[in-house]
């Protein structure tokens, strides 16, 4: 795993919580940046804990980045929405987390290096 392309899209994550928080962001940024991060984030920590802990040449395969995505895709914008007021339906999240797919399986989907004997 790129550990730079991993650790820029969670410092962009928290310095778009600090934008959020003085009210100064852009309506994008409150609206789509959240989404495009959630996806790098949550595949590259289960990619880092795979890695770490079970098994060091382990990256997700193509099939379970887009299961991914639908199944994100389909809690936050169709069923979420239904339940409670907190969250919004937006074709727009979809396109975000679907950019979120693409950074992370150009950037982030690798093996970890084997260590020089």
């Amino acid at each position: 795993m790129n550990k730079f392309a991993y650790w820029l899209v969670v410092l962009a994550f928290i310095f778009d919580k600090f934008i959020q928080s003085t009210n100064y962001s852009p309506k994008w940024v409150n609206s789509y940046l959240d989404d495009f991060l959630l996806i790098p984030i949550f595949l590259g920590s289960a990619l880092i804990v795979q890695q770490t802990i079970v098994f060091g040449q382990f990256s997700f395969k193509n099939s379970q980045i887009f299961a991914t995505w639908l199944v994100f895709s389909i809690l936050f914008e169709f069923i979420f929405p239904k339940l409670t007021s907190a969250y919004v339906a937006d074709f727009w999240d979809i396109l975000a987390y679907g950019l979120g797919v693409i950074y992370f399986a150009v950037f982030l989907n690798y093996p970890a290096k084997k260590a020089s004997s």
